[in-house]
């Protein structure tokens, strides 16, 4: 008689056929159309875009606001690399200025 037998061998997991889904149809809307909410509030219209609330007479100017905020932040970026530049470059210039400074002495003593 065996000591292990059948009872402890793992069973056969069934496959899933659907989903949570069950008699639901499938989800088809467009993840652009909760992109542009808008609110009317009395003479106040508010549009929400990227992450913020913003007031705005017309659809445009939400687009232009936007335009103008990835362009200051791409401005930013570049404007704190020539900075980063700025300051390796002096670092390189005042290293260099030392060993001159140090090389000038040794010269007029021979």
């Amino acid at each position: 008689m065996p000591l292990f037998n059948k009872k402890f061998e793992s069973k056969p997991i069934p496959a899933r056929v659907n989903r949570c889904n069950i008699g639901y149809p499938i989800v088809t809307e467009d993840i652009d159309d909760f992109r542009k909410i808008s609110l009317n509030l009395g003479n106040k219209k508010l549009r929400f875009a990227d992450g913020i609330w913003m007031h705005s007479v017309r659809k445009g100017d939400v687009d232009d606001m936007l335009r103008l905020n990835k362009k200051f932040r791409a401005l930013e970026e570049e404007n704190n690399m020539c900075n980063l530049k700025i300051e390796v470059m002096l670092d390189l210039l005042a290293e260099h200025a030392t060993e001159l400074n140090e090389l000038k002495p040794k010269e007029k003593c021979e």
